[in-house]
C-alpha cells in the first residue's frame, strides 16, 4: 500500500491540472439507469450533499490509485491518463434533500481524495486521513453518503457539525469531507434494484503529502478512528499498511 500512494502522489501532480480542465477521468455521470451494466466498467452509487459556497457548489474529488505500470510508466515520463475527478452533482438518478448519484468509472481502487468547488482544482485534499475501495467491473459499488461543506464555522450539515473556529479563516477557506457507509437500511433507487449492487469494503489509508489546504475525514465506526492524530484501523488499532 506504501507503494501504491507513493505511486498516488507521483501522479496527482499531473491530477490538479487535470482538475482545472475538467478532465473527467474516463468516467461519465449517468441521469439515467443502465438497462445492463458494462463488463469492463464500474459504477459507483453515491449519495451527495448540496452545499454551495456563494453561487458555487462543494464537490468531492474521488481518486484512482494508480497502477505498478502507471506508476512505472510516469517515471519513464510516458504520457499517463489522470486517475482523479471531480463528483458532478448536477448530473444525478434522484434529486432531494441529498442527490443520488450513478458514475460510470474504470474499475480500480479508489479513495475520497479531498473537496473542491465548482469543480475546479483541489481545494482541500484529505491527506490527514481517509479511506479507499474497491470498484470492481460490472458491478456497482455502493458508497453510502458523502458530506461536503465549509468547516471554519458550524455546519448544518450534522455529520459535518463540529466547529474547527472563525480564526482559521483567516489562513483560507477550510473545507471538511465525511463519509457514511451504507448499510442494510440505506434505500437502493428503484430503477437500480435489477442490477447487481455491493456496498464498499473501506479501509483507513495512511497519511500522505498533498494539497495546500490538507484536513481528514471524520472517524468511522469500524473502518476509520485516530490516535495521537494518526490514522488507524480501529479493528486492529494498528495504522493502516
Amino acid at each position: 500500500m506504501k507503494r501504491a500512494i507513493a505511486g498516488l502522489m507521483a501522479l496527482t501532480v499531473i491530477a490538479a491540472p487535470a482538475l482545472a480542465v475538467k478532465d473527467t477521468a474516463g468516467t461519465t455521470a449517468l441521469v439515467a439507469a443502465p438497462v445492463a451494466l458494462k463488463s469492463d466498467m464500474a459504477y459507483l452509487l453515491l449519495r451527495t450533499s448540496t452545499a454551495k459556497s456563494g453561487m458555487m457548489s462543494i464537490r468531492h474529488v474521488l481518486l484512482r490509485i494508480p497502477s505498478a505500470q502507471e506508476i512505472e510508466d510516469y517515471k519513464q515520463g510516458r504520457k499517463v491518463a489522470s486517475n482523479s475527478f471531480v463528483v458532478d452533482q448536477d448530473k444525478f438518478l434522484e434529486d432531494g434533500t441529498m442527490r443520488t448519484l450513478l458514475i460510470e468509472v474504470p474499475p480500480g481502487e479508489y479513495l475520497f481524495y479531498g473537496i473542491t468547488i465548482g469543480g475546479g482544482g483541489l481545494v482541500t485534499c484529505n491527506c490527514l486521513g481517509t479511506v479507499k475501495f474497491a470498484a470492481r467491473a460490472g458491478v456497482i459499488t455502493d458508497l453510502g453518503s458523502a458530506y461536503a461543506d465549509k468547516v471554519h464555522k458550524p455546519s448544518p450539515i450534522p455529520h459535518l457539525e463540529d466547529n474547527l473556529g472563525p480564526q482559521m479563516f483567516q489562513y483560507g477557506l477550510i473545507l471538511g469531507e465525511a463519509v457514511v457507509p451504507a448499510d442494510a437500511a440505506t434505500p437502493v433507487p428503484a430503477a437500480l434494484k435489477s442490477l447487481p449492487v455491493e456496498r464498499a469494503a473501506y479501509r483507513a489509508v495512511g497519511q500522505f503529502t498533498g494539497g495546500s489546504s490538507v484536513n481528514r475525514l471524520p472517524p468511522i465506526p469500524g473502518v476509520l478512528a485516530y490516535v495521537r492524530g494518526k490514522p488507524v484501523d480501529p479493528t486492529t488499532g494498528k495504522l493502516p499498511d
